[in-house]
């Protein structure tokens, strides 16, 4: 999934009774540390069934923000357990690019499944040097999801074109519906929107773009992300949104989804388990990529390696790290994780079977549809720590879309 950065530390869920892993224990235990605890888990029995003898002291966290300043925090301490869940790239503080280049990541380089990596997965769980660090375990998108049974109840359709979109937005007013949730409180929500958008405003127009800018001759403000984030606000000025979205979390956003009182949400894939878990029994969910124009040809879908794992540069049980991480990359554990948790698998795996939230996503990706996510290419985590915080200031009106590029332009100059 996409990283979050400025949440609170939620409350721990586990099978210790404590936040961190400074308790070593037999030879024969691992400790593993990750947000989102039914995919985990579920490998986890797979890989206890299949190792008779070795145990898996799991803890989680079920948001990503608290998640983060989690691992963070037991980083520094030297408490961080053996494996832990990481994000690709360099897009957040707990990613490949700003762990590895505090060396905190323990090479996986020789892997029996190294091989199987395609070029841009290997760049995205590889360190500056190009030595590899993490093992990508799912492929997510980002694109409307939808709840079936509400959306069919007010009898309209999912929107192929910019003018369809904020036409669903005020018929579902008109009904008395969200058309589109946003918990924007979890300001890791709010860079969600922006990249759906841009994947087709910016990304697919201009291929180059990204490694432009990288080479400093292309920034934010004088391309299309200034459409891009005024589409955003147009969004909510045409009422797409709840009231408050500043003031709504993520938790109350799929909830809002689950439950109908919104007709869907723009999100990363996994998050249709979040509404699920809201939801009444037989209410299926879809994912539709979402418009950014009026041309359906034109229509690009984010995708990119959602959820990774990593083994820590200072394990206490190094080669049970690396054993698991082997067992997390079979076919069997990959199709496992992206069921569970509602992705795909970055591995291939015969076992694993298109849904109608992944195979979209997947659909544009062997189409050649789809970009990455903006921020696994950028050269630094404070360049969309700037912009989670500049997204609640536009969404408040505190800020303009050219104020908050501008400062995004001056971030990556300085990081590049």
């Amino acid at each position: 999934m996409v990283t979050s950065i400025a949440a609170v530390l939620a409350t721990v869920i586990g099978t210790a009774s404590c936040s961190t892993m400074d308790t070593v224990e037999g030879d024969n235990v691992l400790t593993l540390v990750a947000s989102g605890e039914d995919p985990a888990r579920a490998v986890i029995a797979e890989f206890e069934k299949a190792n008779p003898g070795i145990r898996v002291r799991a803890v989680f966290t079920e948001d990503d923000g608290a998640y983060s300043q989690q691992i963070r925090t037991q980083l520094a301490a030297g408490t961080a357990p053996d494996v832990f869940r990481i994000w690709p790239g360099n897009g957040g503080s707990v990613s490949v690019g700003a762990l590895s280049e505090q060396g905190l990541l323990s090479p996986l380089t020789g892997a029996p499944w190294e091989k199987k990596l395609t070029e841009g997965q290997r760049t995205v769980s590889a360190d500056a040097d190009g030595n590899l660090v993490a093992l990508p375990v799912t492929i997510g998108g980002i694109g409307a999801i939808w709840n079936d049974q509400a959306l069919a109840d007010t009898g309209l359709t999912k929107p192929t074109t910019w003018s369809e979109l904020l036409k669903l937005c005020a018929d579902a007013r008109r009904q008395g519906k969200v058309a589109l949730a946003l918990g924007q409180k979890d300001s890791w929500v709010g860079q969600l929107v922006p990249y759906a958008l841009s994947a087709s405003l910016v990304y697919g127009r201009d291929p180059g773009f990204a490694e432009r800018q990288q080479q400093g001759r292309a920034d934010f403000q004088d391309s299309a992300w200034r459409q891009t984030l005024n589409k955003y606000l147009s969004l909510r000025d045409h009422d797409c949104f709840n009231d408050s979205p500043n003031g709504t979390g993520y938790d109350e956003q799929m909830a809002m989804v689950g439950t109908g009182k919104a007709l869907g949400a723009v999100h990363v894939t996994q998050a249709v388990g979040a509404a699920k878990e809201k939801a009444t029994k037989g209410t299926t969910f879809s994912l539709s990529p979402l418009p950014a124009t009026d041309d359906p040809g034109q229509t690009r879908v984010p995708v990119a390696v959602g959820i990774s794992y990593a083994v820590n540069a200072k394990a206490h049980r190094p080669e049970l790290a690396r054993k698991f991480i082997d067992f997390l990359a079979t076919e069997q554990a990959q199709a496992t994780y992206a069921k569970v948790s509602g992705n795909a698998p970055a591995l291939p795996s015969p076992d694993f079977k298109e849904d109608a939230v992944s195979g979209p996503v997947l659909a544009a990706q062997r189409d050649g549809r789809s970009t990455g996510y903006p921020d696994q290419s950028w050269p630094s985590p404070k360049i969309q720590q700037e912009m989670l915080i500049g997204l609640q200031e536009l969404m408040s009106g505190a800020v303009d879309s050219g104020d908050l590029l501008r400062r995004m332009d001056d971030v990556y100059r300085r990081t590049r």
